[in-house]
């Protein structure tokens, strides 16, 4: 036969005479009505037991009660979570809505005081990476978009349409190696054109070196050829270089659009 261990035989005889005891003991107090010495060994002997059960049991109530206290307050503190994740959501749409107001604003002021016809579209799609420079734009031919239309915003000429669906457009960057426009310095009046890098940046091109041209000068759109209109900003120039076997300068054009912060723009449909 297996033997118990020894610790479970001790816990189990213990319990056995504790139970026997408190049979004992209320026996004692059912039908003694005096207290003689069997039962005050008895209450001597299960004093410390009750006292140390009571104890247990209390423990155990604690315990209990703290296992209680933290699950409603993991519990509360989940809810908690939820209700400020979801107020920082609030407050980011919010905040988007507000930014998005005073652009809309903006773009709304620029177009009265532009004094065209124009169309605004929101950019769906940047494709800046690769050889061709362009973005969509969410407006097409059931809006009056159409191929060759100039795209603006406030800070000057972003491009020009160059395909047009029935509700999107694909608009060519000024920065394109395929883009050329009829450009002028704004203090001399020299006429060039402003040609695309592909890396960012424009060129002012057959700018003759008589003419002078200085660091921080604005080009602007000419309005020859009757391509874009007369006036809009087309950069800043960053840079002015003589070659000797060339008869005309190299001129650095820092764009006045930021291509990859724009979110609206306006596409010009009337005439000029």
């Amino acid at each position: 036969m297996m033997q118990l261990p020894k610790r479970k035989y001790s816990l189990f005889a213990l319990a056995l005479m504790f139970v026997l005891v408190l049979a004992f003991f209320s026996y004692q107090l059912k039908f003694s009505q005096k207290p003689g010495l069997l039962r005050k060994i008895v209450l001597e002997i299960s004093s410390p037991l009750e006292a140390a059960i009571n104890d247990s049991v209390a423990g155990v109530e604690e315990t209990w009660r703290r296992y209680l206290f933290l699950y409603g307050l993991t519990d509360e503190n989940k809810r908690l979570r939820e209700t400020n994740a979801r107020l920082t959501r609030k407050v980011i749409e919010y905040r988007e809505a507000h930014l998005e107001n005073i652009r809309l604003r903006r773009l709304l002021a620029f177009k009265e005081k532009l004094g065209y016809e124009t169309v605004a579209a929101g950019i769906v799609r940047r494709d800046m990476a690769g050889f061709i420079k362009t973005m969509m734009i969410d407006r097409g031919e059931s809006d009056g978009i159409r191929k060759g239309q100039p795209v603006v915003v406030e800070t000057g000429l972003v491009g020009r349409v160059i395909e047009a669906t029935w509700h999107t457009s694909r608009v060519l960057l000024l920065t394109d190696e395929n883009s050329n426009v009829d450009a002028l310095v704004q203090g001399t009046r020299a006429n060039g054109i402003l040609r695309g890098t592909g890396m960012g940046i424009c060129s002012l091109k057959y700018i003759v070196k008589t003419e002078m041209v200085r660091k921080g000068d604005v080009i602007l759109t000419s309005g020859l050829g009757g391509v874009f209109p007369k006036g809009l900003i087309l950069g800043i120039v960053r840079g002015v270089e003589n070659n000797k076997t060339s008869m005309f300068q190299d001129i650095d054009v820092v764009p006045g659009v930021d291509f990859r912060k724009m979110e609206e723009v306006l596409v010009i449909t009337g005439k000029w």
